[in-house]
């Protein structure tokens, strides 16, 4: 990984230059840098400073240790063949860049505090050829790949849903949904860094791991299924009672924490479902409904790529929100609306003062609520308790669409 300087910034950019920029152009003069060892006299006087990089100051360094305010903005472009995932802190109120991961075409990113995993899909034509699907797992430092391993070509290429490919719940084993050309979900052994099986299932989507090799995904008919495997794949099922109406329209990204197995999913008007997870079956809660009847009158609804978020110590939902139009529940929201998890009690609510198309909360006693423009490529930071905005960074790729954060 190149550094430079550890550079951040506290709520106006601190760079003389995009991140993007200064990390190529520190790329492109570690690359030279053998020449340069030959003859240090030959080196012309333009390129011995870079605005205020210096040759001399250029080192390859490790990012700092992974702790509750580390997370990862995923880039997918707009669908491009290949992607970028940035890797953050949120440590002092400020924003840390620690550096980058080059991923392929609409890559599902997935945070432990031992590696970062990544599910890829390339070409061997760039945009057309053969198809290849593996799995690589990189250094949460280094972020240099300490795991390659090559699966089936099964992962589910639409626009980017954290839960269509998940960690189990002991960082043992990786589930990634098959969408075509039948429904499964595969089971990648990442101790025996080996493809295992894939597991057929009903046509349901989205995987939520819970303890002792199980998982939930949400099916057509509004209910849950349950997959218990074994190291081999396996596999037991049986479906929980429906939880939701049909026309009780749910968005594609839920929250989900593998640790405390918490579901908390949002609908196209604000309805919250929620449910606790375990290998005993699924504990439905109370539906929240998050605006009053006034609001919805006055058009209050959620919105935005990545709408929901929630923090487990202090039970908190977090839910992107504005006045909108019907079915515009995809369009960017400035205000995010707080809420006790188990009453629905407003908390609070906060203006973002931007249009914001994903949240996440980090899951630390003062937490840090994360934004996400994709228009206009920038991360914001805010105190998610007093929704002060704490920090900006911007020029961030063409599209930061996914926020990962540290689940455990």
């Amino acid at each position: 990984m190149i550094t430079l300087n550890n550079q951040s910034t506290n709520g106006k950019r601190g760079l003389t230059a995009s991140v993007a920029g200064k990390l190529a152009i520190a790329a492109l003069l570690v690359a030279a840098q053998p020449a340069f060892a030959e003859d240090q006299k030959a080196v012309p006087k333009q390129l011995a400073a870079v605005g205020s990089l210096k040759i001399d100051n250029l080192s390859v360094a490790k990012a700092p240790p992974v702790d509750a305010k580390r997370f990862y903005v995923i880039d997918p472009g707009h669908f491009n063949m290949t992607s970028q995932t940035y890797v953050m802190g949120a440590n002092d109120n400020k924003l840390q860049m620690h550096g980058l991961i080059d991923g392929g075409k609409l890559p599902h990113v997935m945070s432990s505090p031992k590696f970062v995993g990544m599910a890829n899909t390339t070409y061997d034509r760039i945009a057309h050829g053969k198809r290849d699907d593996y799995v690589r797992l990189h250094d949460p430092q280094t972020l240099e790949a300490v795991a390659d391993i090559d699966i089936p070509e099964i992962r589910f290429l639409t626009g980017l849903m954290e839960r269509t490919a998940s960690l189990s719940v002991d960082d043992k084993y990786m589930l990634i949904q098959q969408f075509s050309p039948s429904s499964g979900v595969g089971l990648v052994d990442l101790e025996a860094k080996k493809y295992v099986k894939t597991m057929p299932v009903p046509d349901c989507y989205h995987v939520f791991p819970a303890a002792k090799q199980n998982f939930f995904m949400h099916c057509r008919d509004g209910s849950l299924l349950q997959v218990t495997y074994d190291n081999q794949g396996n596999s037991k099922q049986k479906n929980t009672k429906v939880f939701h109406a049909e026309n009780e329209y749910l968005h594609n990204n839920p929250y989900y924490s593998n640790s405390a197995g918490r579901l908390v999913w949002p609908t196209y008007e604000g309805k919250i479902f929620q449910a606790k997870l375990s290998d005993s079956g699924a504990e439905f809660l109370k539906p929240i409904e998050i605006f009053t009847d006034k609001e919805k009158k006055d058009k209050w609804g959620p919105g935005g790529w990545q709408p929901i978020a929630f923090h487990k110590e202090r039970n908190e939902i977090y839910l992107l929100a504005d006045q909108r139009a019907k079915w515009t529940h995809k369009l960017p929201s400035r205000f995010v609306v707080v809420a006790d998890g188990t009453t629905g009690k407003r908390l609070r609510r906060i203006d973002l003062k931007h249009a914001i198309d994903s949240i996440a909360v980090t899951q630390d006693k003062n937490p840090t609520l994360i934004a996400a423009s994709i228009e206009h490529k920038i991360i914001y930071t805010f105190d998610a308790i007093g929704g002060k905005q704490l920090a900006s960074m911007d020029e961030m790729g063409k599209a930061p669409q996914i926020i990962v954060t540290m689940d455990k």
